[in-house]
């Protein structure tokens, strides 16, 4: 059997990417040592660095990572989940999940960015590290009020007794640090009231079926009808260009 592996890309602000491959988890924190210099110096400026979307079977908020969040916050790069960050994600008992027959991409595109989102809130990495910025890649926004709504009211009940203890309710932290990228989405867009409109992010998926693409003006013309220009300007692109830095 093949050990968990993590796939990380390195994104630089011109739009390359660097893709080094898959390493071990088990070597992640020394692989990232030996390159974080180099990005910290300035010869190599990546604009986020990208991890697996889902639920890691060893908790984000183990002490393993912390040279890794540690990095990441001096350095104040973004840190992007998405759903093919690599082949093998950090949950091999996803091989036993239940199959979705021909429609097993709502796992892949959202069911994963749940467990994302979930898992990093609740393992109180981003109440640690304030200075960080996650974004949930290309995942929809449509569930994630609902979503947060629960996690609320779950700590609202059993704060008292939640283990990493979190002085904040987990709306707080989203709003505060996460970012969500979303692509047909009409739905979410309606609950846009309920989230931070400075952290959405529209994105056409280019060339994936999954997205937009051919039709991207046509959705965005009738997604974006009712919502009022300066909003759909920070959406469509200023959100994304102030957090990448172009």
């Amino acid at each position: 059997m093949s050990r968990p592996s993590i796939g990380y890309k390195f994104v630089s602000g011109d739009g390359h990417v660097t893709e080094p491959g898959n390493l071990w988890v088990e070597r992640m924190d020394r692989r990232f040592r030996e390159r974080a210099p180099r990005v910290i110096s300035g010869a190599e400026l990546p604009s986020r660095y990208l991890l697996p979307a889902d639920a890691p079977d060893r908790p984000w908020g183990d002490a393993y990572y912390n040279p890794l969040w540690d990095a990441l916050s001096e350095l104040e790069m973004p840190v992007g989940f998405h759903n093919s960050a690599t082949e093998q994600f950090l949950r091999p008992a996803l091989s036993n999940a239940p199959s979705l027959g021909s429609y097993q991409i709502v796992d892949i595109k959202i069911g994963g960015q749940m467990r994302s989102l979930t898992a990093l809130i609740g393992s109180a990495v981003p109440a640690r590290y304030p200075r960080l910025r996650f974004e949930i890649a290309e995942g929809g926004i449509g569930w994630v009020a609902a979503v947060l709504r629960l996690m609320d009211h779950w700590w609202e009940d059993h704060r008292r007794w939640l283990e990493p203890k979190l002085e904040q309710p987990p709306s707080f932290y989203h709003r505060r640090q996460f970012y969500n990228s979303f692509e047909d989405d009409r739905a979410g867009l309606l609950t846009r009231d309920l989230l931070n409109v400075d952290h959405l992010m529209w994105g056409s998926d280019y060339p994936h079926t999954e997205g937009t693409f051919p039709n991207s003006v046509e959705r965005v013309t009738r997604d974006f009808a009712d919502i009022p220009e300066e909003m759909a300007r920070k959406i469509l692109a200023h959100n994304a260009a102030r957090l990448y830095g172009i």
